[in-house]
């Protein structure tokens, strides 16, 4: 699932996105009823709200809801996403940074990145070398 910005290719004060407004009433639906929300379309919302991030330079404080239901709902399946937005410029960096998740959550991130650190290919494939700090 992908919700993509209609974008004029101009950035800050003179960047346009044609879903914006429709982006905006889906994510204020989302802060009231955020657990109906499958997983899917969480991180198909947190990838659009931080390529805006990118792209506006600035961020909607619903990132931060976005990022912590994508992973302790969706756990590891979902880092890459979490790690692509998380990467998006200091706005999206810091909004994505805002989040508490469980021990069994943090548990299983953390299992995730030592193995992945392990996996030579996984260091190849991308170009930016994270960790997780909690």
């Amino acid at each position: 699932m992908k919700l993509c910005l209609h974008m004029n290719g101009k950035h800050a004060d003179g960047f346009e996105d044609e879903n914006l407004e429709f982006r905006q009433e889906v994510l204020e639906y989302f802060k009231k009823n955020y657990s109906m929300f499958p997983v899917p379309l969480i991180a198909a919302l947190y990838e659009a709200e931080t390529e805006f991030a990118k792209e506006a330079w600035g961020v909607s404080p619903a990132v931060s809801l976005l990022a912590q239901e994508m992973l302790e709902r969706g756990r590891s399946t979902y880092v890459p996403i979490y790690l692509k937005g998380w990467a998006r410029g200091r706005d999206a960096h810091i909004q994505s940074k805002q989040i508490k998740l469980s021990k069994e959550c943090i548990n299983e991130l953390i299992s995730y990145s030592n193995g992945r650190q392990e996996n030579d290919d996984f260091q190849t494939r991308n170009k930016h070398n994270y960790s997780f700090s909690f």
